[in-house]
């Protein structure tokens, strides 16, 4: 999808790394404000209201009137989605705090009315609402903040496909000056196809997959080995053997073919098998691909 929103992020994004080599930001400096990052954040924040909208009506948003960006976008986005758990890690060169992990869909600042909203969604109430008494919410904590959430909904309005390799992988910084995503690396599939997550898989924006067309090859491939395992265990003679003796019925183990076979005869069906129905590579393709929860 052509992202309308990503050059104006991009042009936000470029004054915040200006700013990176103006003050020397570090713990010291976070909360330093200014009106020139104030009004970084309030720009930032018509962009999350304007692409937040957009993908509230995308993604299943049944409400048409009086839309509200947090209580009824954000929301909608962070349930299917599962927005509060993802990281964003602040990794330029020039960026010396210490704490580089931005959660930015987790609410954490009481607002205005004493409930939770958003750190930066707190900050542009404020400043919108009464600037003259909110001038240290335009700080640099706030900034990074804000346009960490903003990064998120780009890439999700974005939702770029990747085309990788097993030894090849997606670009964390997702062509941020500022920023890089975590990815969820492709650890493994079972015999139905069920996807491998590691205990990070919810703070991943991204994540590495077979094509929809190399998982459905590689299950009809392991369904045809185990097949075939199967047919030759049931025929082998130490297998029929073993079910003429009526030992079968006493069986309480949890691997008959193992228990059977000695190790030697086990491991060369499994060897003959699995040769047999290794896939070319061509039908082994990678994708990275937007992390919905759907997988």
């Amino acid at each position: 999808m052509t992202n309308i929103y990503w050059p104006v992020y991009k042009n936000i994004e470029s004054e915040l790394a200006k700013l990176t080599y103006d003050i020397h930001i570090d713990d010291n400096q976070i909360n330093v404000y200014s009106s020139k990052i104030s009004d970084l954040i309030l720009r930032s924040a018509a962009e999350i209201e304007s692409i937040a909208k957009e993908l509230y009506k995308k993604n299943g948003g049944v409400k048409e009137n009086n839309i509200l960006f947090d209580k009824d976008c954000i929301k909608h986005l962070n349930q299917i989605w599962k927005l509060e758990d993802k990281v964003i890690i602040i990794s330029s060169s020039s960026c010396f705090q210490s704490q580089k992990i931005i959660k930015p869909f987790i609410k954490k600042e009481k607002n205005f009315r004493n409930k939770l909203t958003y750190s930066w969604n707190n900050a542009y109430q404020n400043l919108k609402h009464n600037r003259y008494e909110s001038l240290h919410f335009g700080s640099l904590k706030y900034l990074f903040d804000i346009l960490a959430a903003l990064f998120i909904l780009n890439l999700y309005f974005k939702e770029e496909v990747f085309e990788i390799t097993q030894n090849s992988n997606v670009p964390e910084n997702m062509g941020s000056e500022i920023f890089s995503i975590k990815v969820h690396k492709w650890r493994s599939y079972d015999a139905q196809g069920v996807y491998g997550k590691n205990e990070d898989f919810d703070e991943c924006i991204y994540l590495t997959k077979r094509t929809d067309e190399s998982l459905k090859k590689m299950i009809e491939a392991t369904q045809a080995m185990f097949k075939e395992q199967q047919e030759m265990f049931l025929k082998h003679p130490k297998t029929l053997e073993f079910v003429r003796s009526g030992k079968l019925k006493d069986y309480e183990g949890n691997n008959l073919m193992w228990d059977i076979l000695d190790e030697n005869e086990y491991w060369n069906i499994i060897n003959i098998t699995s040769k047999k129905h290794i896939l070319d590579s061509k039908d082994r393709e990678m994708e990275g691909v937007l992390n919905k929860n759907c997988i």
